[in-house]
């Protein structure tokens, strides 16, 4: 049954100024981490014996996963606080704190790396999750054809690309420079949002609208590249233009659904928040919701479309790895769950202004954002036997999330739930004159 609040509640009320409570939030964080990355190295143990001598790789290539997934959220909550003030949205109001407590964890993003650009340098690069670290490929083309069991040509079109850009220097000066400039957008945005918050301060307001419009290009142009070098080049034949869009969806549905959550979690029994976030806010954050899963769906069919229709050997091959030997379920799964199930769900208003369903709803498609990237990493690397690197994916992803979840609840408890400028006033306030 919907929940109902009049549009009037909030009159009087003030905006809440103690920190968020976020104890509860840190200690299942802390739970997270250990128990996903004993299980991790427990599983990853076990794998060893049964991976033809690629239990390394496959340790990598599911941490892999778990830090491409985990880095998305401070990454999307840049972007989405940038698109926020740039449309002077409510949602970007209301869920401020979470996207600031988010973003400053960014620094953290480098810092997980590590396991992923040491693993480019194990066993001449055979243990990466790349093929392109693999040294196997510096020589002679007609040997190496031999001895990889390929076509000469593929060994020169891939020995192209390794000298061209995808080495493991190259991928690392790429990282580090594409991090850094989102670093360094992060730092002074936060700066000159915490001006406007705490001093309403009109200039600095200004300042953040003017930065807005150039920061979301210049996120765009960066996560391309990065989105591109990060998993795109996991598949040594296949391309797509329009996977950065993909990976943008997923990473926007993840942080706005993360948020969501967190928001309508930490804050269950503080009538004069909730009372502020009244149903028109709801709708507008379901909405979006709604929309990002729609955008996600069609690049997904697009890509797909594409490819089916290009019907080249050397791009059809990442579908055909994901056809068979159980993925097609998943793909299923993807379908039904990432949008059929999402896109009916939230079309309800009852759905949208109702915390417990939405509640519901974040936690459905925080799931399936998980399993998309996956369904990106995983079966790259046909396996013939064994299936111990499914749950160690799913472990990396509980680990690293739990290192991270404990850094973003000690950000989000530094500060109250919503901001007490003008921006907050105006929330706060909505709808008193009708």
């Amino acid at each position: 049954m919907a929940e109902h609040h009049d549009d009037h509640a909030a009159e009087g009320v003030a905006i809440p100024t103690d920190p968020v409570n976020t104890a509860g939030l840190k200690t299942i964080a802390l739970i997270c981490a250990a128990a996903g990355l004993i299980a991790f190295a427990a599983l990853g143990f076990l794998n060893i014996g049964s991976a033809n001598g690629y239990g390394l790789r496959d340790l990598s290539m599911t941490y892999l996963i778990g830090w491409v997934f985990w880095a998305s959220l401070p990454l999307g909550s840049l972007f989405l606080i940038l698109v926020g003030v740039m449309t002077s949205a409510s949602w970007g109001v209301v869920l401020r704190r979470c996207f600031v407590a988010s973003v400053r964890t960014l620094w953290l993003v480098p810092v997980l790396m590590v396991p992923v650009a040491a693993s480019l340098f194990v066993g001449d690069g055979t243990q990466s999750p790349y093929w392109w670290a693999d040294r196997g490929y510096e020589g002679d083309v007609a040997s190496i054809a031999a001895a990889k069991q390929m076509r000469p040509e593929g060994v020169v079109e891939n020995q192209h690309k390794i000298h061209d850009l995808l080495n493991p220097v190259r991928f690392l000066i790429v990282s580090g420079v594409g991090l850094g400039l989102m670093g360094g957008l992060a730092l002074y945005t936060l700066a000159v949002m915490r001006k406007n918050d705490e001093g309403n301060d009109t200039a600095a307001y200004q300042t953040l609208r003017k930065l807005a419009g150039p920061g979301v290009v210049l996120w765009v142009l960066t996560m391309t590249v990065l989105s591109t070098i990060w998993v795109v080049s996991v598949e040594s034949t296949w391309a797509s233009s329009m996977f950065p869009i993909v990976f943008g969806m997923n990473a926007f549905l993840t942080t706005f659904s993360f948020c969501i959550f967190v928001f309508y979690t930490v804050n269950p029994d503080k009538s004069d928040t909730l009372a502020i976030v009244k149903d028109k806010f709801r709708i507008d954050m379901g909405t979006l919701t709604l929309a990002f899963t729609m955008v996600w769906a069609y690049a997904s069919f697009s890509q797909y479309m594409l490819i089916w229709a290009g019907n080249l050997p050397e791009e059809v091959a990442y579908y055909r790895k994901r056809g068979d030997h159980g993925w097609e379920y998943l793909a299923y799964f993807l379908m039904a769950f990432h949008w059929l199930v999402p896109f009916v769900a939230l079309l309800f208003r009852e759905v949208k202004t109702n915390t417990k369903l939405m509640r519901g709803m974040c936690v459905l498609l925080f799931t399936v954002c998980v399993a998309d990237v996956i369904w990106w990493v995983l079966p790259c690397v046909p396996r013939e036997a064994g299936t111990l690197h499914v749950p160690m994916a799913v472990a990396a992803v509980v680990g690293v999330g739990g290192v991270w979840g404990y850094f973003f609840a000690r950000e989000l408890g530094s500060r109250p739930a919503l901001p007490a400028n003008a921006e907050g006033q105006f929330v706060a306030t909505w709808g008193h004159h009708h």
